[in-house]
């Protein structure tokens, strides 16, 4: 999946995505470039609210959560490395295999745990790869 970057302010989002406590307000600027496309490497929507996780313009090593009405879909083609998973809370995520399947992979990933990064790299290097494919051609009858 490709997202194109339409707005990197909170100015651009609807009321239920800003929250104060969470220093997003409409002056919330995000590390984002207006017109660059990115690939979505997992996503999960809760409470009515979507989020693209993506190498934003702070990328080290880890994909980070963005608003996703800051976003046009330009590729919406899933990965073929996604899974799905819906919590009992509502919260429904894909991601690839070990997001669900090793326990804190994310907080391991962010930690700077060496095993999650490689996993990581390796993900994000197939993802790229597979958004770069064309798109299929439409089938006629």
């Amino acid at each position: 999946m490709k997202v194109c970057c339409i707005a990197n302010t909170g100015e651009f989002l609807p009321e239920n995505y800003l929250d104060s406590s969470l220093y997003r307000t409409k002056e919330t600027e995000f590390n984002l470039i207006v017109g660059k496309e990115y690939v979505v490497y997992a996503l999960y929507t809760w409470q009515k609210n979507i989020w693209y996780y993506i190498c934003d313009e702070r990328f080290t090593y880890f994909p980070i959560k963005n608003p996703a009405p800051l976003f046009q879909v330009i590729d919406s083609r899933p990965s073929k490395y996604w899974r799905m998973e819906l919590g009992e809370n509502g919260l429904f995520i894909l991601a690839f295999e070990h997001w669900f399947s090793v326990a804190n992979y994310y907080e391991k990933l962010t930690g700077k745990d060496e095993e999650a990064v490689l996993v990581f790299e390796k993900y994000k290097e197939l993802m790229d790869a597979e958004v770069a494919e064309p798109l299929p051609k439409l089938l006629s009858v």
